[in-house]
């Protein structure tokens, strides 16, 4: 890259790099990454394209472009993730949401009362929750998570979005119980099997936190322990949903059922997968 140029000339050149290493979609993530290190918004990008460089953003870009290169998926080079018509702070301690997971939003909003409470089972950067209680100003909620550092940024995440109907507990899936029943139970657990993780992709291997992939030796350690818990979480009648990975909804229905559970119902995501699973207390 040199300084004798326009900006158009340095994504075109980032476009095939980043082909050459596998991104699905090059040109939109080196528009992404030119407007993170422009400091501008993506849309405003073609305002300023066919200005020349300067040293400072043409050093800004080419570091975001190396760390692309290197698999770090552009959610995490900028530092934020949108989410179900969101922008979510999004760290090293934190799982990155995937649009896959705004199904677990969808359908818990269709089950949740008019004043109802929500508890959110390894919240993480607090997507799941206050992506409901943003859209329902009538409810309020809890996010459980094992990790300290997971809880300060979904409690950044709460302050930016105004959010203050959220409570944040440190602690085992248990923490939830603290104030338990709830009207709605939401979760999108470690479903890696152990054996699986050496062979993620690197963008999720190397820079998603171990601690919300592995799910034991099949996968399906969580959904033993969140699902022996759905009695005492759980208002009569209320409703229990969690996100699971490839090949697993048998698994999870079954494991519904087996924890008591009725009414289970199994859903696809926008690409026809089977993605999560929903139930009910009796």
């Amino acid at each position: 890259m040199t300084l004798n140029c326009t900006w158009q000339d340095m994504m075109r050149e980032a476009i095939p790099r980043l082909a050459g290493v596998g991104v699905e979609h090059p040109a939109r993530e080196a528009r992404m990454l030119l407007a993170h290190a422009l400091g501008i918004a993506p849309v405003d990008v073609i305002i300023c394209e066919m200005d020349a460089v300067d040293p400072v953003g043409l050093t800004a870009f080419e570091q975001a472009i190396q760390r692309r290169l290197n698999h770090e998926p552009v959610s995490r080079i900028r530092g934020s993730r949108e989410f179900y018509g969101h922008s979510f702070i999004v760290t090293p301690d934190v799982l990155d949401p995937r649009p896959e997971t705004e199904l677990l939003v969808e359908e818990g909003l269709k089950r949740l009362p008019r004043n109802g409470r929500l508890l959110d089972l390894g919240t993480g950067s607090g997507c799941i929750l206050l992506s409901v209680l943003a859209e329902r100003s009538d409810v309020s909620g809890a996010g459980v998570d094992i990790s300290p550092a997971a809880l300060a940024v979904a409690k950044r995440n709460a302050e930016a979005l105004h959010i203050d109907r959220a409570t944040f507990l440190e602690g085992s899936w248990e923490a939830g119980l603290a104030q338990a029943p709830f009207d709605l139970v939401l979760s999108n657990p470690p479903y890696i099997p152990a054996a699986d993780i050496p062979r993620l992709e690197p963008d999720v291997r190397n820079f998603d936190p171990g601690l919300a992939l592995a799910g034991g030796t099949d996968g399906l350690d969580p959904y033993r322990v969140i699902l022996g818990l759905a009695e005492r979480l759980l208002k009569p009648g209320a409703s229990i949903g969690v996100e699971f990975g490839a090949g697993q909804g048998e698994a999870v229905a079954i494991l519904m059922a087996k924890a008591g559970l009725t009414d289970v119902l199994l859903l696809k995501d926008l690409a026809g997968h089977e993605r999560a699973a929903f139930s009910r207390r009796p």
